[in-house]
């Protein structure tokens, strides 16, 4: 991101949103691969750092992964059986198969390849969306 980016995107940050990631990777490179991947996040394989969309992180070494405890991270995914067929193809597993929770939303959980759990959320395409593009 460049410093011009970065500073109109600091600006558009309102109180309360999350703002900054660090994921657990005790390979930077592998986590890098593994979200430009499955998520299109902008990483550098050589540089500790990403953009995710409305997010920026890096990845942290020296700090084990949580998959029993703390905040989780849940990712919006357009297809899950296309994301989860990218998860495994990289190198991530399937915690928790796709499951329906209420009438338009479907979640699931992953493991990264760094051991992070992260869970998935797709969402139904309500009627005013089909309008707009075909469903």
């Amino acid at each position: 991101m460049s410093e011009g980016s970065e500073t109109a995107w600091a600006l558009s940050l309102v109180p309360g949103q999350v703002c900054y990631l660090q994921l657990p990777a005790a390979d930077g490179a592998r986590a890098s691969a593994f979200y430009a991947a499955v998520f299109g996040w902008d990483t550098d394989e050589h540089a500790p750092d990403f953009v995710a969309p409305g997010l920026i992180g890096q990845w942290v070494q020296g700090r084990p992964p949580a998959p029993d405890a703390g905040p989780m991270l849940w990712l919006h995914v357009s297809d899950m059986d296309e994301t989860l067929k990218l998860v495994t193809a990289h190198g991530g597993e399937i915690l928790e198969p796709p499951s329906p929770d209420g009438p338009e939303r479907t979640l699931a959980t992953i493991a990264d390849p760094e051991g992070n759990p992260i869970g998935l959320a797709s969402h139904a395409r309500n009627r005013l969306s089909c309008a707009l593009t075909p469903c």
